[in-house]
């Protein structure tokens, strides 16, 4: 298919977390359900969940469920879930033969189809590791926010450097993870990495070119690789795209795919569904209640009718 992709999320311990997946693997099947190759879910519980009825939403051979690779070690938001994701990236090449995948959290949702524009940008230019929302500024036009993990980067570039916790010792970067994770950092920087841009979390697309970089860097099978930093995901894809000497662009704006931001959605939700975009991000609230009707005003905005829990 010339628009087949993947989807990868990991999915946390909240029991309503089911409930969001639900929603998102309706949504996959309603908009996307003839381009989607697999929705891979690195479930971060136990003991493992019944998936039963997400699998009949999508069809069984479409879900795959993998227990937590990152086994309930390293931080649960930042080298632990990078290892989560990494694993469902090189899944999702090794199951099949995508276009490109969609990483995402649970608290996004997808409104309307997608795979043939994303597929025609990565098809018309090789060199596209990732499209995303925030590498340059975010849906409502301002400028992406100054990074503030410049001094973790720094530390990582280091071969030497003391650390206190969880006891006194000094590290180096002379030989394994730690000289693969300053190398990359290197890279980088080299290829002109300074403004430290990635995309926001929550939903971005990576391209078969990004996972071919991946490959001839010989990172497969080492998603462990930044288990015990202090990195979250969306920032190891965005030094690992710097480090591939790839791009990143924003595809943001009206008419665009990622109407993502860090906290919140963007815009209301009429808005959203006026501009035209295809995932939202973030749905999550302050409460279970004020998140299920936030979903389901967009849903009714967008005149998309998704089965209820439980059917």
């Amino acid at each position: 298919m010339a628009s087949a992709f993947s989807v990868v999320l990991s999915l946390g311990p909240d029991p309503f977390e089911m409930e969001r997946l639900h929603f998102i693997a309706a949504a996959l099947a309603k908009v996307e359900g003839n381009n989607l190759i697999s929705l891979i879910v690195l479930d971060d519980c136990k003991p493992a969940r019944d998936y039963e009825s997400v699998a009949t939403l999508l069809g069984h051979k479409k879900l795959q469920i993998y227990p937590s690779p990152r086994q309930f070690r390293g931080h649960h938001w930042r080298g632990g879930l990078a290892t989560n994701y990494l694993f469902g990236f090189e899944a999702a090449f090794r199951s099949g033969s995508p276009k490109f995948i969609i990483m995402i959290d649970s608290d996004c949702l997808v409104l309307r189809s997608f795979a043939g524009g994303l597929s025609d940008r990565f098809r018309a230019n090789a060199n596209l590791g990732i499209i995303a929302s925030g590498i340059k500024g975010d849906p409502t036009g301002q400028s992406a926010q100054e990074c503030t993990w410049r001094d973790h980067f720094f530390k990582w570039s280091r071969r030497l450097r003391f650390r206190r916790t969880p006891f006194p010792r000094v590290e180096t970067a002379f030989y394994g993870n730690n000289r693969t994770i300053r190398r990359l950092l290197l890279n980088a920087f080299n290829n002109g990495w300074h403004e430290v841009a990635s995309p926001q979390g929550g939903a971005f697309a990576v391209s078969a070119s990004f996972y071919e970089a991946y490959i001839q860097h010989q990172l497969t099978g080492r998603h462990g690789l930044w288990l015990k930093t202090d990195l979250t995901y969306d920032l190891i894809f965005g030094l690992l795209c710097a480090a591939f000497d790839l791009q990143a662009v924003d595809d943001n704006g009206p008419g665009g795919i990622f109407a993502v931001t860090y906290q919140g959605l963007p815009f209301p939700p009429g808005e959203l569904v006026r501009r035209g975009y295809a995932w939202v991000h973030s749905l999550k609230c302050k409460s279970v209640e004020e998140e299920r009707a936030l979903r389901n005003d967009l849903l009714h905005t967008a005149r998309l009718k998704l089965p209820p829990v439980g059917r």
